[in-house]
């Protein structure tokens, strides 16, 4: 048997990134379809036409070589404010869950520009800290790749969106690891980070006292806070939320209930089952050896993507590697987190399983970015 054909579909494909990424958008249509039993008919076409929009980037990604992306950093920083301020453009933006993160045109919500938003990040801050030649020590030189981290973050926080800074702040992290960063400076920004993060709860605190109302944090997100906290605190809100999908993760027992059987998803006891609390329908109908067979499938895609990371011929493609572990990572750990009470409660959709098509646009896009790696890995 000629083997010169499977050697090249082999330097082309990552065989097995493809195989995950398909038992996941399998895995995710099933989970969304049952989820969304009883609700609109046109949900899970829905899904299915996220799933064909986000070919779209996927195959351009793969075609386009990722090293061009390096000598676009202006264009495309300048396209990443665009996005990120877009939602703040009065008669654009689209609030939801208490953030003004979608866009929308008469009256119609088009897509959340911070899922894009993110690749985009990914390929700016690669260029950044690429430059660098895997060694960031001096202050100066950390102060100019935290600058991009601070422009997203800051634009983040007018809608306000905390879970999503988080992704971010989770793909600069990893970036940086892999970018070479000293660890002292990792010290450092991490206790500056948990010292501003109290600084600003007890700042927002006493202005809200003295004002009245909400200053800079709304009264859900420092809700969602506490209750990672104390989990008995606002039971009719996001406490009532995080209680109902324990709930239903433990009444799964090991094989669960079976598809469309949960009763908290059926009863509508669950909020927002078919996009945050995708999990918890999952724990619940398809019980622990579901849980684990996704997580299992996670593994398999994030050390596929490690793989294609390890053979980049080039820093640059190795970190566009890195952020898109780090982004699906933290999403990954955040998501299921959450669920089960280890995690703030957050919006942020669990990769190719919760309903939306704007993150599975960005998660497919995020795949094609690292067939792009892949198949230029020999400088082709």
């Amino acid at each position: 048997m000629d083997k010169t054909p499977y050697r090249r579909f082999r330097n082309v494909v990552n065989l097995p990134l493809v195989v995950w990424t398909i038992a996941l958008l399998i895995y995710g249509t099933i989970m969304v379809s049952s989820a969304t039993t009883g609700m609109s008919s046109g949900m899970l076409r829905r899904q299915l036409i996220g799933i064909a929009l986000g070919l779209v980037p996927l195959g351009a990604a793969w075609l386009l070589d990722y090293k061009l992306l390096k000598h676009w950093t202006g264009p495309l920083l300048v396209a990443l404010s665009i996005l990120l301020i877009s939602p703040r453009i009065p008669g654009l933006g689209y609030e939801v869950g208490g953030a003004t993160s979608w866009l929308q045109v008469f009256g119609v919500r088009l897509f959340q520009p911070s899922e894009p938003a993110k690749l985009i990040f990914i390929a700016v801050m690669a260029a950044a800290v690429a430059d660098f030649k895997g060694r960031i020590d001096k202050p100066r030189d950390v102060i100019r790749v935290l600058s991009y981290v601070a422009l997203a973050l800051v634009l983040i926080l007018l809608q306000p969106d905390l879970g999503t800074g988080l992704v971010f702040v989770a793909i600069a992290g990893g970036m940086l690891l892999v970018g070479g960063l000293k660890a002292r400076w990792f010290l450092v920004l991490g206790l500056a980070a948990a010292l501003a993060l109290g600084g600003v709860v007890l700042v927002d605190s006493a202005l809200d006292n003295m004002a009245g109302s909400d200053v800079a944090l709304k009264d859900y997100q420092k809700d969602r806070l506490l209750v990672f906290i104390d989990n008995t605190r606002a039971p009719q809100g996001a406490g009532y939320n995080l209680a109902q999908s324990k709930i239903a993760i433990g009444s799964g027992g090991i094989s669960g209930k079976g598809l469309a059987a949960g009763t908290q998803s059926n009863l509508h006891f669950l909020p927002e089952r078919h996009t945050d609390f995708i999990f918890a329908v999952l724990g619940e109908e398809l019980g622990f050896t579901g849980a684990l067979m996704l997580l299992g499938l996670y593994l398999a895609l994030l050390m596929s993507a490690l793989a294609i990371a390890t053979s980049s011929r080039d820093l640059y493609g190795a970190l566009i590697c890195a952020g898109i572990i780090s982004m699906w990572a933290f999403q990954i750990l955040e998501n299921i987190g959450m669920t089960i009470g280890m995690m703030p409660i957050t919006g942020i959709p669990l990769p190719f399983m919760s309903f939306g098509s704007s993150a599975m646009v960005t998660n497919l896009g995020a795949v094609g970015m690292l067939l792009s790696v892949w198949s230029r890995r020999y400088g082709t």
